[in-house]
């Protein structure tokens, strides 16, 4: 289960995603559906006033509704009660009109007359004008009311046939006034006053000098419209969970997907953990999920090579604890013979004493030497220890090193020469630098022939400096040559006082300096190590 709660947690938050941009498009889509039908539809039942206004003063019959009055208009002496104006076929628009002071307002006093082919009065004239109104109605595509403005009447097709008198409904009113006045009218308070959502619009009629005789005003319920728009939410509601349905599968298969990798990784960490460093994940995108793949493949690579290092980090550390161990014993073994065979008193004679001492002393020595070599070869290969350093001339350094050397070398008949083109400053310890140069001259005096020449140079280039110490001894064999700076590496045919740790020392000396050292030889013609570095910005002055 804690496997899959990435998974399921992904797939959730991607569902209410999903939801939520549907509610949102949802609504905006049915609020625009809505509006845009709305629109069209008054458009066109606005078209079909229009058409219905030019096109009534050349149908027949059409001029006795515009241009007389009718009959019952005249008489003045009906009573006058509340208006009311049917409206097709279901019901009717209540209007609560007040008289004022006993009298009508002239703009709100209209007589409303509702015609049928049955007209009950059985009138040739009241049938033909039930059939002009059911034509306008079939023409219009909805309830047409004929507006006659001389005779202030209202005309329209019912079956409930018969005449009113009254005023308006004030938004009646408003509409048959702004199309009397020669424009179209939109109005939706039709619908409120008889109880059905509806759109009425009204179009002004001329006469052939373009004066207005009448209007036209259509009144077409929205319950079509709202049907219509009812059936297309339901459309796009079904799309809708048909799309969050194959959007669900697809979140399934991309959290998948976007998971697989998280899996690999995962499984590649844990080989880590268990030291399989050559585990891969072999994952290759150009996202953030292959950048952490190839980390972590970064990482595999690190640790396995971190893992070599240590190995054989610990095998030079066996390998130095042996050399040590047989350095060590070499001499103790000499003086614990030694002083045993002076304490059995087998030796009598003083001369022979004296021999069997100067051993013991010469042992002591070599034993004193390869400690005091360990200790300062742990110093420098201890991180924490720091070297001091201070601006110094290293051919003074050096060339103080070269004089101490020419006792030795003259022993041997040994010409040492000194050969600097200038001062090189640098930063460092002065007393390690000598140090380092003492090791090499003392490695090339032990292995030069009798008579030979050891040759100390010093040359700058630029901000580089190179110093050359170079003898012409016995050489260096090439199988060698890349493990001189090993500890406990000694030729001990030619150097049996030397302890093999006199190389190491000076390359640790020089990496604490930023110095390189490097070394080329040929048996049997010379070795010449090679000393280089970078001049620091601030310089002695020459």
């Amino acid at each position: 289960m804690r496997k899959k709660r990435l998974t399921k947690r992904l797939i959730l938050y991607f569902s209410v995603t999903l939801i939520l941009f549907a509610l949102i498009m949802g609504s905006v889509f049915s609020w625009l559906f809505t509006h845009y039908n709305q629109h069209a539809h008054e458009e066109e039942t606005m078209q079909r006033a229009m058409t219905l206004a030019a096109a009534i003063p050349a149908m027949k019959d059409s001029g006795q509704f515009l241009d007389a009055a009718d009959e019952a208009a005249d008489d003045e002496g009906r009573e006058r009660t509340a208006p009311m104006m049917r409206h097709g076929h279901h019901g009717r628009m209540i209007h609560q009109g007040a008289q004022e002071n006993g009298s009508v307002n002239r703009e709100m006093d209209w007589c409303r007359k509702q015609y049928s082919v049955h007209d009950s009065a059985g009138k040739e004239m009241a049938k033909r004008a039930g059939e002009f109104l059911q034509q306008l109605d079939s023409l219009a595509q909805g309830k047409v009311w004929l507006v006659a403005e001389k005779s202030h009447t209202i005309l329209a097709y019912g079956d409930n046939t018969g005449e009113e008198r009254g005023q308006l409904p004030v938004p009646v009113n408003e509409v048959l006034q702004q199309v009397l006045a020669g424009q179209t009218a939109v109005s939706h308070d039709f619908g409120d006053l008889l109880d059905t959502p509806a759109v009425t619009v009204g179009a002004p009629i001329k006469d052939k000098e373009g004066n207005v005789v009448g209007a036209v005003l259509i009144h077409r319920p929205l319950k079509e419209l709202q049907n219509t728009i009812n059936g297309g939410l339901r459309l796009l509601a079904l799309s809708v969970v048909l799309a969050l349905l194959l959007a669900g599968m697809l979140a399934v298969l991309l959290a998948r997907r976007f998971i697989r990798p998280l899996y690999r990784m995962q499984h590649v960490s844990q080989a880590f953990a268990q030291g399989k460093y050559d585990e891969r994940t072999g994952i290759r995108q150009q996202d953030e999920i292959g950048m952490l793949a190839a980390d972590i493949d970064m990482l595999g690579s690190k640790l396995a090579q971190a893992e070599q290092e240590r190995a054989e980090l610990s095998r030079k550390r066996q390998d130095f604890l042996a050399a040590v161990s047989h350095e060590l014993r070499t001499p103790l073994t000499v003086l614990r013979g030694t002083v045993e065979l002076l304490f059995s008193g087998l030796v009598t004679e003083k001369a022979e004493r004296q021999k069997y001492l100067n051993q013991v002393m010469s042992n002591l020595s070599a034993l004193e030497r390869l400690v005091g070599d360990l200790l300062e070869l742990t110093r420098l290969r201890n991180t924490g220890f720091s070297v001091g350093k201070e601006p110094l001339n290293l051919c003074d350094a050096f060339a103080e090193a070269a004089e101490q050397m020419q006792t030795a070398a003259g022993q041997k008949n040994l010409q040492l020469r000194v050969d600097f083109d200038g001062p090189l400053p640098i930063e460092g310890d002065y007393g390690r630098l000598r140090q380092l140069m003492l090791i090499l001259l003392d490695n090339a005096v032990k292995f030069s022939a009798a008579g030979g020449e050891i040759l100390l140079q010093g040359r700058r280039q630029g901000r580089n400096w190179q110093v050359v110490v170079e003898d012409h001894g016995c050489g260096i064999a090439p199988e060698e040559l890349p493990h001189i700076f090993d500890r406990f590496r000694t030729n001990r045919q030619r150097n049996e006082q030397g302890t093999g740790l006199g190389l190491a020392i000076a390359r640790e000396i020089a990496g604490r300096h930023e110095i390189a050292i490097t070394c080329e030889s040929e048996l049997s013609k010379g070795t010449k190590f090679i000393l280089t570095g970078i001049l620091p910005m601030a310089k002695i002055e020459q």
